[in-house]
């Protein structure tokens, strides 16, 4: 089963999947999607990210490839954006490769024996951040809803959220911050975050995330572990007894979200 965290940057999904990875510990195989390229004999020393990144467009371009067919329509359709509306040359690139990227980390994680569950903070709705957030073409739903049907879809979704002005002092004080965020004074980095949230917030309300969500509320440290045991009992939810098998690839889940 993939379990895939969107968010605004600075939500906390990072943290707060390997929060949920550790809190399982011996008693279930959870793994960040990272571990699919990373955690092999001779790639465990790396842990610069763009080191990881490159490592992983190596390692995903195979079965990127192989599902081809499966994924060209969402592929075009992210493209096609890209190039129309993409901010720079390098950003068409750089978002360029991130799909396939994605999209192939996305196809290892199918993959997986079905005893696994594959937690990503970095998956393929995510990918919206690229093509809807950073560039100034206004919000149109038909586009939020075409990305919404042709992508890519993890079993179960966790959208992060925090107030904007939380996201904004999380932000401005990361070491790592956001390419698209390093040069921005706080009403740029407000803006941009401002404008990912209503990405996320329409994704939401989107009939095939709809059908598989979770949304949570993640502002303050010290509800952390609230937030932990709400995702957990989310990913368990489906699978009382503790078995892990994934919903069927291409079709939506049999069973209705919990948004609160």
């Amino acid at each position: 089963m993939i379990v895939e965290l969107i968010g605004c940057s600075g939500a906390g999904k990072t943290t707060l999947a390997r929060a949920v990875r550790d809190r399982a510990g011996s008693e279930r195989s959870i793994r960040m999607a990272v571990d699919l390229v990373i955690d092999r004999p001779g790639r465990r020393w790396i842990g610069n990210p763009h080191a990881i990144n490159l490592v992983a467009d190596i390692v995903t371009l195979p079965p990127f490839l192989r599902a081809w067919g499966r994924n060209r329509e969402f592929v075009g359709f992210a493209l096609d954006r890209l190039k129309r509306l993409a901010p720079s040359r390098f950003a068409k690139l750089n978002y360029s490769v991130n799909v396939v990227r994605r999209i192939g980390m996305h196809e290892l994680a199918r993959r997986q024996d079905a005893a696994v569950t594959i937690l990503a903070d970095e998956g393929t709705v995510l990918m919206a951040y690229q093509l809807f957030v950073y560039n100034a073409a206004p919000l149109d739903p038909a586009d939020i809803e075409r990305f919404a049907d042709l992508v890519p879809m993890p079993d179960r979704i966790v959208y992060v959220r925090a107030p904007i002005d939380v996201l904004v002092d999380r932000a401005m004080s990361r070491r790592d911050r956001r390419r698209e965020l390093a040069t921005g004074d706080r009403a740029q980095v407000d803006h941009w975050m401002a404008r990912a949230r209503d990405v996320f917030d329409a994704l939401a309300a989107a009939q095939p995330i709809r059908d598989r969500l979770l949304i949570v509320d993640n502002a303050h440290p010290q509800d952390q572990g609230t937030v932990v045991e709400r995702i957990a009992a989310f990913i368990d939810e489906r699978h009382p007894t503790g078995g892990l098998s994934p919903a069927p690839p291409d079709g939506p889940s049999s069973e209705a979200s919990v948004a609160g």
